[in-house]
């Protein structure tokens, strides 16, 4: 199944690609709810256009598991000739590609890590992530192993990450005494004053930028602080606090989310396993509001009784309901009309996820049709659960619901 309705450039400007990367197509399966985005390198034009190389090139095809987009596990194909392919290193590799032999991109890699600094618990990770317990098993351990001196090293925001291209718009002030810095700041701010339109260039800049903190690192401490890094938990001496465990209540979207198959609750508990797939099946198949919820208050009797043996699932629960906090509050409420209004107007709320914009366009096309004022409470829901990842559709959100 091809994604006629979203354009390559699109895609590639949520991914970072940047020239002379681009995206050439995009596959969705439907049955194994999976997303790959197809990429090529452009060939480099040679000083001359009317001369063309005869040199053919070995090319060769590589797959990676990607950071996923939505509920669909997301991967980057990519064919490329030998000696680009062997260019793939640590020090030099785009986010939205891997190096060879790995089976996970950079970004996904990296994510992975800033993950594991504020959690050693693989199955919350991967929950978090959306990715198989393996994966992350496999890093932590490569994680684990790592010498002293690259522990020691702050986890960087990745370079899709905006800390890069405020810096670069003088958006964020970026205080240094490193000389080479200073120079190559001056570079890149002039490249993009003089062509400030080129998304491909800001996304090479902010490359650029990034792998200069990753090289020079030990110069960069005051650097490492002012974009936001943070310490692997080895360098952080802060004492821990106790977390009080608590399970979601009756109405928390939590529980629909883990029951419609939109959330997976990470556990390698056989029996809570096969007790959550009878669930979901009963919950799919309930023809009223009042079952749904018989189903989840059995749910939560569950885990009241079996709270000693699933310390690391309630763990998982608490965090959720953690990211959650921030934003109960603020949002406007259910009956709000600005709810209403995103499903209606398409300019009224403009944003690049393309989770979002793929949940959007499924409840705009039911609430269209239907009428189904479910549709209004789906899409605060959304926004409660995504609130880290949609905190400036938030605010926006929240500006317009009171401007009305």
């Amino acid at each position: 199944m091809k994604m006629e309705s979203l354009k390559n450039e699109d895609f590639a400007r949520v991914l970072g690609v940047y020239l002379p990367w681009v995206v050439k197509s995009l596959e969705l399966s439907t049955d194994s709810d999976s997303l790959t985005i197809i990429i090529e390198k452009q060939a480099e034009k040679g000083r001359f256009s009317f001369l063309t190389s005869n040199k053919k090139q070995q090319q060769v095809t590589r797959r990676w598991q990607h950071v996923r987009i939505g509920h669909y596990s997301t991967y980057i194909q990519a064919t490329m000739a030998l000696n680009d392919l062997a260019e793939l290193t640590e020090s030099h590799c785009p986010a939205f590609l891997g190096l060879d032999g790995k089976k996970i991109t950079r970004e996904l890699d990296e994510t992975i890590r800033i993950a594991h600094s504020r959690t050693s618990l693989p199955d919350i990770i991967s929950g978090l992530l959306g990715v198989s317990p393996e994966i992350i098993e496999t890093k932590i351990r490569e994680i684990e192993t790592e010498d002293s001196q690259a522990k020691k090293l702050a986890v960087l925001p990745l370079e899709s990450d905006a800390v890069w291209r405020d810096i670069l718009l003088d958006k964020t002030k970026l205080t240094t005494r490193l000389l080479p810095l200073k120079l190559l700041l001056s570079r890149l701010k002039l490249d993009i004053n003089r062509n400030p339109d080129d998304k491909a260039l800001m996304q090479r800049s902010s490359a650029e930028l990034r792998n200069f903190f990753d090289r020079h690192a030990l110069q960069l401490k005051s650097e490492y602080e002012q974009v936001g890094a943070t310490q692997n938990r080895s360098n952080q001496s802060a004492p821990q606090t106790k977390v009080k465990l608590v399970l979601p209540s009756t109405q928390n979207p939590i529980w629909h989310s883990i029951l419609m198959g939109e959330m997976d609750l990470p556990t390698s508990s056989m029996p809570l396993q096969l007790s959550l797939a009878h669930k979901k099946n009963s919950y799919r198949s309930a023809e009223t509001k009042a079952e749904q919820l018989d189903i989840i208050r059995s749910l939560q009797i569950f885990f009241k009784r079996n709270a000693k043996k699933y310390i690391s699932e309630l763990k998982f629960l608490t965090e959720m309901i953690s990211t959650q906090q921030t934003v109960s509050d603020i949002l406007p409420p259910q009956n709000h009309d600005i709810w209403k209004k995103l499903l209606t107007d398409d300019k009224i709320l403009s944003s690049d996820k393309i989770n979002y914009r793929l949940f959007l366009s499924k409840e705009k096309s039911k609430y269209l049709k239907e009428q189904d004022e479910e549709c209004l409470k789906n899409i605060r829901d959304f926004f409660f659960q995504n609130s880290r990842s949609m905190k400036e559709e938030i605010a926006l959100i929240n500006s317009l619901a009171k401007a009305s």
